[in-house]
């Protein structure tokens, strides 16, 4: 298994940083990109491992699409990519069986299948009932009204939103209960009003018209999910004054209220023209309590920050957490308590219970359980313990590919392979 450790050089957090764009952005303009079937090139496209195997597929979609055999399309472990690609070949003439590994062969995507099965999709389960993978024979198919239960992810009624102008008569969707990352639809809705679509928010129901996407050239935002470990980092050092260039304050990412967030643990965030400034402060609450329901992403790196300063927290609204990459509340729980932390269930959700003895300095090992989220959030503990190693480093790729070199860019630790 590769390693890395990571030795604490400076204990401030001062410079300067760019961050790559969102993934969540990127993923949906590609989607709808190859839905209008344009060649539009947009500028701060996410570099992400996620956005890359996106655009890989897509153009193997359309070389492959008139293949008498159906066309092996493999989504590895990367949500959006599996969602949106199963309602994009629904309506994309062609036969296809779309994979992935073994840890999305265990996420749910019935949600999903059964919304489209009603609409007059042909979908069918090469394996599992409810999981992947999936046999598609894509066709066009009438729009009409569809009922999604969108409490497992927000990416199902996503997929649907984006194909909606493609249907005969448009689409209507009604959610039979209150979406998690209600945010990602947000998000959803605003970037294809931004390329002409008609997109009607009502209560608990969406109603897209029939059209197309007029996709012009479009700048992404930078990632503010991958911020929130540069947040982290600045409330767990010495001393923080670092520059992340090209975020606003007006974000289409719901996880743009980390600045919010962090500032009740220590960080204060200053918007300037360039970007946003994150300074340390010494404010910081004595509790933590939140409800992640519609920034699930947050989860990882304000647990540890929570941890490492010593605040008891209460955590709600995140059970879907199970479903990620790993099963994050169990990755979260056993890497924690590897510094004396206690992740509690509770009737409302989770207790995070800091360790009563502080931290001594002493080297610590982590794993990543394939997840992204849990390599960058432990990552920072090397302000705390001197030298932290990392298993499995490479799977920070998936969203975050530049995060070991931006650490040692900034100074602030050797990076060395073990």
């Amino acid at each position: 298994m590769d390693q890395l450790q990571l030795n604490l050089k400076s204990g401030k957090l001062v410079g300067e940083l760019a961050i790559s764009g969102s993934k969540s952005i990127s993923n949906r303009v590609l989607i709808m990109n190859a839905l209008a079937d344009a060649d539009d090139q947009f500028s701060n496209l996410s570099t992400s491992g996620d956005t890359l195997l996106m655009l890989r597929v897509l153009e193997q979609i359309k070389t492959c699409a008139h293949s008498r055999i159906p066309l092996v399309v493999d989504a590895r472990n990367a949500g959006t990519v599996y969602r949106f690609l199963t309602a994009y070949l629904a309506v994309s003439n062609g036969l296809w069986l779309l994979t992935g590994d073994d840890r999305m062969k265990q996420r749910p995507i019935h949600p999903l299948v059964d919304g489209l099965r009603s609409l007059g999709a042909e979908l069918h389960y090469a394996s599992h009932e409810n999981y992947p993978p999936l046999r598609i024979k894509g066709k066009q198919f009438n729009g009409g009204e569809v009922n999604i239960d969108p409490s497992m992810s927000s990416q199902f009624a996503s997929a649907l939103m984006m194909i909606g102008l493609y249907l005969k008569g448009g689409l209507k969707i009604r959610f039979k209960s209150k979406p998690v990352s209600e945010p990602y639809l947000k998000m959803t809705a605003n970037i294809m009003q931004e390329f002409g679509a008609d997109v009607r928010w009502s209560g608990n129901q969406v109603e897209i018209s029939k059209g197309e996407y007029k996709v012009e050239n479009y700048h992404i935002e930078p990632d503010w999910s991958s911020a929130s470990y540069w947040y982290e980092m600045a409330a767990l050092s010495r001393e923080a004054n670092l520059l992340l260039t090209g975020f606003t304050k007006e974000s289409v990412q719901g996880d743009q209220i980390c600045a919010k967030l962090f500032e009740r643990l220590g960080v204060k965030t200053i918007f300037e023209k360039k970007g946003i400034r994150l300074i340390r402060n010494q404010e910081m609450t004595k509790f933590f309590e939140y409800d992640f329901s519609d920034i699930p992403d947050l989860v990882p790196a304000i647990a540890v920050t929570c941890a490492l300063k010593g605040i008891p927290s209460k955590f709600s609204g995140v059970e879907h957490l199970r479903i990620k990459e790993s099963d994050r509340i169990l990755s979260l729980k056993n890497e924690l308590q590897k510094i004396d932390t206690q992740l509690v269930k509770t009737d409302y959700g989770f207790e995070l219970i800091p360790s009563k003895t502080g931290f001594k300095k002493r080297q610590l090992t982590f794993d990543t359980h394939n997840d992204h989220r849990i390599a960058m959030s432990f990552a920072p503990l090397f302000f705390k313990f001197g030298s932290v190693t990392i298993n499995d480093p490479s799977t920070v790729n998936k969203s975050y590919p530049s995060f070991w070199e931006h650490i040692q860019q900034l100074g602030l630790a050797a990076v060395e392979k073990i």
